[in-house]
């Protein structure tokens, strides 16, 4: 119940940015009611320069009312703006990572919350003397300065987040903490080893979505004293079908359940395993680097054909996935204790080149600038992977230059590519050579 209700919170993250600012204006006039109409007395205590009169303050909140409702409009107008170029320049995918990096919807709330208050205090200071001093004004003139405050603010981070350059490296950066995390997490990685199993219980998915989160404590809890280790190759952001294999229990200890305890056993750890609608794009470094790419993809369509963005997404892409590689492991723990561990799949080398580079090689289309950036790219994440991975992004290489070379027969392009898939030879003769001697 508890993982549901953070489910809701989170996909109705935006509705929720909007609703604090509701409560915000609740509170101001609440505030603004009790000292106006409940105890005036209040007003002894407060500097005469705070107050207003009612016919001012009716005349002021009359005007600021009209002005907050235009820059609402404003405000909206331009974030659809920028959403539907988003959408169809750079990346759909984008459009919730807009929203979520500028916060626009917050700033946006700030207008349509002071439109409220506007509003319904100038109905609130209808049965108040015209002469006499009141708060709700005071509290309007200082909303007003917050909220301009809020517009420059609101203005400079679109402007920011119009940039492709500024995009690029706002993903970039947000990916490589996750990438550093989760290599921390590779290093220090250990299975268990040379353990009797005893059983090994599938997994299964309780509904059809995205597997969005593993709730690793409630896990943990619920194998307490039990030796155990859970292995889910199922990845965070894949889509999953109800009755699909998210991975599986092996139970180490000498007692065999019955199949009543195993179906239990197995329900219970399947409900901590949360499928969503939407990917969860705060925790899985792949859903970052997937936005790399369809950037990549996008600038390098003929509808954009912007052949240096993509070259930069390449750039990108290729020194985060060769961080990644760079260890040895290709999976994480989650969580341990003394007995349990739940261990988590992440992709191999050939599906993380794979589903990074496939679509980006079939866009490039034959651009001779493109490709060596290709190249180079895959160059780079070999240089840089571990050795236990080095392999792999070879194999991927050598496929990647058959297909991209079936684009070129003039020398003056073969030379260049040729020179790269040279150098991945050479490093790894002078590899093997050492290993040798």
């Amino acid at each position: 119940m508890l993982s549901k209700l953070r489910l809701w919170f989170i996909n109705q993250k935006n509705f929720l940015k909007l609703s604090k600012f509701i409560i915000l204006t609740i509170s101001l006039l609440l505030i603004t009611w009790l000292i106006d109409h409940i105890y005036p007395s209040l007003k002894l205590f407060i500097p005469k320069q705070l107050l207003l009169s009612v016919e001012v303050s009716v005349n002021f909140l009359s005007n600021i009312s009209g002005v907050f409702l235009t820059i609402s409009i404003f405000c909206f107008t331009t974030i659809v703006t920028v959403l539907n170029k988003y959408s169809s320049s750079i990346s759909p995918r984008l459009l919730q990572s807009f929203i979520d990096r500028t916060n626009v919807i917050s700033l946006y709330g700030i207008f349509v919350s002071g439109f409220f208050y506007s509003v319904i205090t100038i109905l609130l200071l209808q049965d108040i003397n015209p002469e006499e001093s009141v708060v709700a004004g005071s509290f309007g003139i200082a909303y007003s300065i917050i909220a301009m405050i809020g517009f420059i603010i609101f203005s400079k981070r679109v402007l920011e987040n119009i940039k492709i350059s500024n995009i690029i490296e706002g993903v970039y950066l947000d990916c490589d903490k996750l990438v550093d995390k989760e290599l921390e997490l590779r290093e220090n990685a250990k299975r268990y080893n040379n353990d009797k199993l005893t059983e090994e219980i599938p997994i299964l998915a309780e509904s059809t979505g995205y597997l969005f989160k593993i709730n690793s404590d409630a896990i943990l809890k619920k194998l307490e004293g039990m030796k155990a280790e859970l292995t889910i190759d199922k990845r965070i952001g894949e889509y999953t079908i109800e009755g699909e294999s998210l991975g599986y229990l092996k139970i180490f200890t000498e007692e065999r359940l019955n199949e009543e305890e195993k179906e239990k056993l197995r329900e219970k750890i399947s409900s901590f395993l949360v499928i969503n609608i939407f990917n969860n794009s705060a925790e899985d470094y792949h859903h970052g680097i997937i936005m790399l790419t369809e950037i990549a993809n996008m600038a390098l369509s003929p509808g954009t054909n912007d052949p240096n963005t993509a070259i930069t997404c390449i750039n990108k892409i290729s020194s985060l996935l060769g961080k990644l590689l760079s260890t040895a492991n290709q999976f994480i723990v989650l969580k341990e204790d003394e007995s349990a561990k739940i261990i988590y799949e992440a992709y191999s080398v050939e599906d993380e080149l794979y589903l990074v580079f496939s679509q980006i090689i079939s866009y490039s289309s034959g651009d001779p600038m493109v490709t060596k950036a290709i190249l180079q790219g895959i160059y780079m994440i070999y240089m840089m992977a571990g050795m236990s991975a080095k392999k792999g992004v070879k194999n991927y290489f050598n496929s990647a230059y058959d297909i991209l070379m079936e684009n070129f027969s003039q020398e003056i392009y073969l030379s260049k590519f040729s020179k790269i898939r040279d150098d991945i030879d050479k490093h790894l003769s002078l590899k093997e050579e050492s290993e040798l001697n």
